[in-house]
C-alpha cells in the first residue's frame, strides 16, 4: 500500500479538528447552524494554515442534512456520503494558478447557472485566486456579486494584496493566522503518539519551530525526520535532517561574538561550515540563539517557552550575564539583514563572516541606532568622570592661605580705611573655606560680625578679580562652644557609659575616671 504523507493523512475533516483558527471556526459554525450563508467568502493567510481544509469542511457543512452541534458535517447522511465521493459535482475546486485566463472564468460562469445535483448549495472553491488576470477578475465581478441563490464562492489566497478592491468588497473576509510553536508542538505530539513513535520533546519543539507557524510545513519536516530514523526521534536527528548547526557550536559562536572575540568567532564559523552546514541556515541559527538569550534575560522560566536541551539552556543562562538587551537586539538585526543580503551576494560565506566581525565589534557598525548607542556610552563615561571630579573637595584646588594673603595685601594698599584692613587682618587663613564656587568667612566672634559685613562687598570684589573659580563670598557664623558641645555629645553617644565620662571645662576636654 502506498505511503500517505502526514499532512494528507491528518487533514482535518471537521471544525473541531481545525488547529488555531478559533475566531474563524466559531463564525462559520454559527453561520451553518443559523442558516446565514453568504454568497462569497475570502480565506487569506500564509501557506499551510488551513484555508483549503476549512473551505472543504464548510462546503460540506452547509449542505449536510443534520450538522453536528459545532456545525461540522455529520459524515453519515446521504449528502455527506455523496460529497465524499470523488465523482461529486456539487463541490468544485479550481486552481487559479493554472486556470487564470478570462476564458476559464467564462466557462465557470456558464456552469454556475446549473443547480446542484444532490445538495442545497453548489460550492466553487477557487484556490490561489490572486493568480487570475485582471480580465478574468473583471469577468468574475458580476457573478461574484449576484450569483444564483444555490451558488457559494470560496476564494483562497496567500497574497491578498494582489486582489482588486472590487473583488475584496464583494466577499466576507477571514484572515488565517500563523500558529505558535507550542500549538504546533502539542499537535505533533498527538500525531506521533497515534503513529506509535517515540520522541524527545526537544525534537518535537525543533520540528515545530522549523514549520514557522505552518501546519503543513511542520508535518512535511516531521515526515522527513521519521523517515531518517526508525528508532526514537531525537533532537540530534532533527538537526541532522534540517541541516542545522549543533546548538553547542552555535552557543560557542555566540559567546565569541558577545565577548568581542572576532578571531574565535571566525574560527568557530569556519569549523561549522566545514561540516557542510548551510551558510544561510547558520545565520538563521545565530539569530535564533540570540533571540533565546533575549528570552532568558527578560523572562522567568524562559525554558518553558524555548524547550531547549538542559545543557544548552544552562550555557545560555551563563552567557546572558555577559550582555544586555541593547547589544542583543542590534546583533539580531545584523543577522536578520544578513539572510536577505546573502540572496543577492556572489559569496554568501564572505557576507556572513563580514557581519560576524561587525557583530563582534559594534564600533564598526554604521547603523544610525548603533552610532546613537555609542554616543550615549561616551556621554555616560564623560558624566561619570565629571561626577568624580565634582566629588573632589574643591578646596584642594585653591591655596586658601594664598587667598588670605592676597586679600590682606590688596586691601592694605587699595583701601583708604584702616578699619577695612583691620577687619581683613582679623580673618585668618584657617577661617576660610571653599565649596562649589563660594568662599566662606567662618567668623566665631559675634562682636566682629557688623564690621566684617560692612566690608564683605569690598573683599569679594578684590578676590574675584584674581580667583575666577570664586563666584561669591559669604559670612558663616558659628559658636565654638556649641560646636564643641556637639562633638562631646557625639563621643558620649559613641562610647555610651563605657569606662569614662567626658566633660567640658573652659573649652578643654578632660577625662575623669568613672568610679561607678
Amino acid at each position: 500500500m502506498a505511503y500517505t504523507s502526514l499532512y494528507r493523512k491528518y487533514r482535518p475533516d471537521a471544525f473541531d479538528k481545525m488547529l488555531g483558527q478559533k475566531h474563524i471556526i466559531k463564525t462559520l459554525s454559527n453561520a451553518v447552524l443559523g442558516g446565514k450563508i453568504s454568497h462569497a467568502y475570502l480565506f487569506t493567510g500564509t501557506r499551510g494554515t488551513g484555508k483549503t481544509s476549512t473551505a472543504k469542511i464548510f462546503a460540506r457543512a452547509i449542505n449536510c442534512l443534520s450538522p453536528l452541534a459545532d456545525g461540522s458535517p455529520c459524515g453519515k447522511c446521504e449528502v455527506c456520503k455523496a460529497l465524499a465521493s470523488a465523482n461529486n459535482m456539487d463541490i468544485l475546486e479550481m486552481d487559479a494558478a493554472s486556470n487564470n485566463s478570462v476564458d476559464d472564468i467564462r466557462d465557470l460562469i456558464e456552469k454556475v447557472k446549473y443547480v446542484p445535483v444532490s445538495c442545497k448549495y453548489k460550492v466553487y472553491i477557487i484556490d490561489e485566486v490572486h493568480m487570475l488576470t485582471m480580465q478574468a477578475f473583471n469577468a468574475l465581478l458580476k457573478t461574484l456579486e449576484e450569483p444564483p441563490s444555490h451558488t457559494v464562492f470560496i476564494l483562497a489566497t496567500t497574497e491578498v494584496h494582489k486582489l482588486p478592491q472590487t473583488i475584496l468588497s464583494r466577499c466576507m473576509r477571514f484572515d488565517f493566522r500563523l500558529l505558535s510553536s507550542s500549538e504546533l508542538s502539542s499537535y505533533l505530539e498527538k500525531i506521533l503518539d497515534a503513529e506509535g513513535r517515540e520522541y524527545q520533546k526537544e525534537a518535537v519543539r525543533a520540528i515545530a519551530e522549523a514549520g514557522d507557524g505552518s501546519v503543513r510545513d511542520m508535518l512535511s519536516v516531521a515526515d522527513m525526520c521519521l523517515s531518517y530514523t526508525s528508532d526514537k526521534l531525537t533532537y540530534d536527528d532533527v538537526l541532522e535532517v534540517l541541516g542545522a548547526s549543533s546548538p553547542k557550536m552555535v552557543v560557542e559562536l555566540c559567546k565569541a561574538i558577545i565577548d568581542h572575540d572576532a578571531k574565535q568567532a571566525l574560527e568557530t564559523t569556519d569549523r561549522i561550515l566545514s561540516l557542510g552546514k548551510s551558510v544561510s541556515l547558520l545565520a538563521k541559527d545565530i539569530s535564533k540563539m540570540m533571540r533565546n538569550l533575549l528570552y532568558i534575560l527578560n523572562c522567568t522560566n524562559a525554558n518553558r517557552f524555548l524547550s531547549l536541551p538542559k545543557d544548552v539552556f544552562d550555557s545560555l543562562v551563563e552567557l546572558s550575564n555577559r550582555t544586555d538587551n541593547g547589544a542583543l537586539v542590534r546583533i539580531i538585526e545584523i543577522f536578520i539583514n544578513v539572510e536577505s543580503a546573502m540572496r543577492a551576494s556572489a559569496s554568501p560565506s564572505v557576507t556572513l563572516e563580514t557581519n560576524i566581525v561587525k557583530a563582534c565589534d559594534l564600533t564598526v557598525d554604521l547603523d544610525g541606532d548603533a552610532i546613537l548607542r555609542r554616543l550615549k556610552d561616551v556621554e555616560s563615561k564623560v558624566r561619570t568622570i565629571a561626577n568624580h571630579f565634582d566629588s573632589i573637595d574643591e578646596s584642594l584646588r585653591l591655596d586658601l592661605g594664598e587667598v588670605w594673603g592676597y586679600l590682606l595685601n590688596t586691601v592694605k594698599s587699595a583701601a583708604n580705611s584702616q578699619q577695612a584692613y583691620a577687619c581683613a587682618a582679623g580673618i585668618t587663613s584657617d577661617s576660610l573655606s571653599f565649596d562649589r564656587g563660594t568662599l566662606y568667612l567662618n567668623v566665631d566672634n559675634e562682636k566682629s560680625l557688623p564690621a566684617i559685613k560692612q566690608y564683605v562687598k569690598l573683599f569679594e570684589n578684590v578676590i574675584r578679580k584674581r580667583y575666577f573659580e570664586i563666584t561669591a563670598l559669604s559670612i558663616k557664623y558659628f559658636n565654638k562652644e556649641e560646636a564643641l558641645n556637639k562633638d562631646i555629645k557625639a563621643v558620649q553617644n559613641l562610647f555610651d557609659e563605657d569606662m569614662v565620662n567626658i566633660t567640658n571645662s573652659s573649652g578643654i576636654i578632660n577625662k575623669e575616671q568613672n568610679n561607678s
